[in-house]
């Protein structure tokens, strides 16, 4: 966290031994301990906290890609069930005329076929 090495401690504590006396600075040192270790427990929540933002942000920015392409592709369905309806409308209809057009066509009354034609098919002649 400091970057300090074992020199920098030893000399640290020599100033701290003739500074503040032998006979506080092991209290002195547990209160100094017990910040550092606030110190450390704060800045490691921080981290977690930012980390987790950031996840929570890079979800966020995820979930709002994803949703715009559910998005693009039910548009995309609805185009397509729409042109698929479309086309079974026009064939429901060109159906629908042609069952019309056979059913005319069956309902009119035969025309009347010429005498010649029907004698001969009714009553063949023979040649002995």
């Amino acid at each position: 966290m400091f970057d300090a090495g074992f020199l920098e401690f030893l000399v640290i504590g020599v100033i701290a031994l003739l500074v503040i006396g032998p006979e506080r600075l092991p209290g002195v040192a547990r209160t100094v301990g017990g910040w550092i270790g606030k110190a450390r427990a704060f800045v490691d929540t921080t981290k977690a906290d930012i980390e987790r933002e950031l996840n929570a942000a890079e979800m966020r920015e995820l979930l709002q890609s994803q949703k715009k392409e559910i998005d693009e592709l039910r548009d995309m369905v609805g185009e397509t069930t729409k042109d698929i309806s479309q086309q079974a409308s026009d064939i429901r209809e060109s159906i629908q005329s042609s069952v019309e057009s056979v059913t005319a066509d069956i309902k009119q009354p035969p025309a009347e076929q010429k005498h010649s034609d029907t004698t001969n098919l009714t009553s063949p002649e023979r040649n002995d």
